[in-house]
């Protein structure tokens, strides 16, 4: 049996942590659950909250930056609980178009 860590990579985008970006970690999941981003590609995003995320369910991530609010629609891909205590859960949405993460970071091209 192979470790995890000789597993090989299945990511197909680098992923970005909102400290490179121009968003802050605290988001939202419409309709209104409040989740922390962890992490970001142009397809997908990892998402962290207090409350149960529904695999399946469609949603929308808003993000908020200094000086712009981004709406990016996508589905739940898959959930798990991620700690304890306190209960936190993590979770994958992958967006319904692809991201571009040079407006993320700030950057104009």
């Amino acid at each position: 049996m192979a470790s995890v860590a000789s597993a090989a990579e299945r990511r197909r985008d680098h992923r970005i942590e909102p400290a490179d970006t121009s968003w802050r970690p605290d988001a939202v999941l419409r309709p209104g659950q409040s989740v922390r981003l962890l992490n970001i590609c142009r397809c997908g995003a990892l998402v962290e909250s207090s409350a149960r995320l529904r695999p399946g369910a469609r949603t929308e991530l808003q993000l908020a930056g200094l000086s712009a609010r981004h709406a990016i629609r996508g589905r739940l891909e898959r959930c798990h609980v991620a700690t304890l205590d306190p209960l936190r859960y993590r979770g994958v949405i992958v967006f319904d178009e692809s991201v571009d993460l040079g407006e993320a970071r700030g950057v104009s091209e």
